[in-house]
């Protein structure tokens, strides 16, 4: 049984303004994959465009769900660097 569909986001703005924030935030240079989890985009990636990128940990979906601050921290950073990169592309 398929439960949602893999798929990457193209080449473009999207993509392109997410790796550069998350290389700015974390010094890091990330690699575009299908493996790992999936929320919502496989449903929505037909009608606009997204992107899948948020935290990972050993306790995902579980009763004990929890994250580290600093982790959390990150994130909000590199969101908000994304934003920024991406309203101010032409």
């Amino acid at each position: 049984m398929v439960s949602g569909e893999s798929f990457l986001v193209q080449p473009g703005v999207i993509g392109d303004r997410l790796a550069e924030a998350i290389c700015r935030v974390t010094g890091q240079t990330p690699e575009f994959s299908t493996t790992g989890g999936t929320f919502g985009c496989p449903l929505i990636q037909a009608y606009c465009p997204v992107a899948e990128f948020g935290l990972v940990g050993l306790t995902m979906h579980q009763i004990d769900e929890r994250v580290a601050l600093t982790d959390l921290a990150a994130l909000t950073d590199i969101y908000h660097a994304f934003l920024g990169l991406f309203f101010d592309s032409p």
